[in-house]
């Protein structure tokens, strides 16, 4: 029997916090493995306490593209871990930009803490598929997000493989959907709802396999009972069902 691995969507923003949605962040936790962090938005620290969540269970951390509201809560997680985590426990954090690290380091060392450096195993986001672990992979597939700041930094998609599990991360797309990572089958997906229209994005989801698709990074146009309401409506052509996920939704898998 397959074990049952759990999704938090722990904040659910685009890109600025909302009175109902903090920023970006989603965390996998995975029998057999442990925590899998997806983005870092703020408060994502505090997210995860109130999810009685232990932060020691953690162990791979995935920035999909450099925006503050991917990125902004990795220096909580970076305190948190040298002052709470025991000293054995490494944490494995993947960035877009690599170099982009010693910037965050920098930062929490502002605040006169040193950080062990040796409690992180750094490494850069490329294409194709790695190993976690034996069970567990995933691979990173390139985005164009930048494109819309007309501008050209990387960002990625992210798909995860476990047992017979797969799920799908979007990460940030283009405006015209162009980048979105088609033909993964995939268990689940979870897809931006923010930078591009979704009257246009349904004809390219409704060619996808998926066994369901949760929208999070929610523009403002869909916060609501009454815009839920028609986000509904227009989704019912997809051969999947699909929901809009809010702070602190918890999906099975």
């Amino acid at each position: 029997m397959d074990k049952l691995v759990k999704i938090i969507t722990l904040g659910t923003s685009h890109g600025d916090p909302t009175t109902e949605r903090f920023n970006s962040s989603t965390l996998l936790d995975i029998p057999g493995y442990g925590g899998v962090l997806i983005d870092a938005g703020t408060p994502v620290l505090g997210l995860i306490i109130r999810k009685n969540y232990p932060l020691a269970n953690l162990r791979a951390l995935f920035i999909t593209h450099m925006h503050q509201d991917h990125f902004g809560g990795l220096p909580d997680i970076l305190k948190y871990w040298v002052k709470r985590v025991p000293a054995n426990k490494r944490l494995k954090i993947f960035l877009p930009e690599k170099s982009a690290m010693e910037t965050i380091y920098a930062f929490t060392e502002l605040a006169h803490r040193q950080i062990d450096r040796r409690r992180f195993e750094v490494a850069e986001l490329t294409g194709g598929v790695t190993h976690l672990d034996n069970d567990l992979r995933f691979q990173a597939i390139a985005t164009d997000h930048f494109s819309n700041e007309h501008c050209s930094f990387p960002s990625w998609a992210l798909k995860f493989e476990f047992e017979h599990k797969k799920i799908l991360f979007t990460g940030d797309l283009a405006g015209d959907f162009h980048d979105f990572p088609q033909q993964h089958k995939c268990d689940m997906a979870f897809c931006e709802l923010t930078h591009f229209l979704l009257s246009k994005a349904l004809p390219v989801l409704a060619g996808e396999r998926f066994g369901q698709l949760v929208f999070t990074h929610i523009g403002n146009e869909w916060h609501g009972a009454a815009a839920e309401a028609e986000f509904q409506s227009m989704v019912k052509v997809l051969p999947y069902p699909a929901v809009i996920a809010h702070d602190g939704d918890e999906f099975i898998l």
